[in-house]
């Protein structure tokens, strides 16, 4: 406890005040998390799909089916950035995420590797922070330097 003067002959106990942690790294941690996170259920689907390819799955003899895994989760991305319509955004986005859907194409059937594929997984991703996140995060970055 802290002692304050007082303008009578007693001393005044009072606690120290605790910062709130407003001005410390909590606080920008938790603003960045909110900045970055998915808010819609339209946005989780899309980066669950884009982080599902991620994972490279070499079990085509046990399931034929997995060849065509990760086209068709580029297919559910590019579905469910148009389901989240947010105008002009959208449209970028969508043709970020249509563009690398059809080199993920020619990779998977036609064996044409334009790019690597990490590329076109972190394509799919940008094109999901973009529609959703981007321009809060870009504003935010832009209102910290000024």
């Amino acid at each position: 406890m802290e002692t304050s003067k007082s303008s009578c002959c007693k001393k005044i106990h009072r606690p120290t005040e605790i910062g709130s942690g407003s001005k410390g790294y909590i606080s920008f941690l938790s603003t960045l998390l909110l900045i970055l996170l998915p808010k819609c259920p339209f946005c989780v689907v899309a980066y669950t799909g884009a982080i599902l390819m991620f994972f490279d799955i070499n079990y085509s003899q046990l399931a034929p089916f997995l060849l065509h895994a990760k086209p068709i989760l580029g297919g559910i991305i590019v579905l469910m950035i148009l389901l989240n319509n947010r105008g002009r955004k959208t449209i970028i986005s969508t043709v970020i995420s249509v563009t690398a859907l059809m080199l993920l194409i020619l990779n998977a059937y036609f064996y044409i590797e334009i790019m690597p594929q990490w590329v076109l997984y972190t394509s799919f991703v940008f094109a999901i922070w973009y529609n959703g996140n981007f321009e809060y995060f870009f504003r935010y970055l832009r209102w910290k330097k000024q």
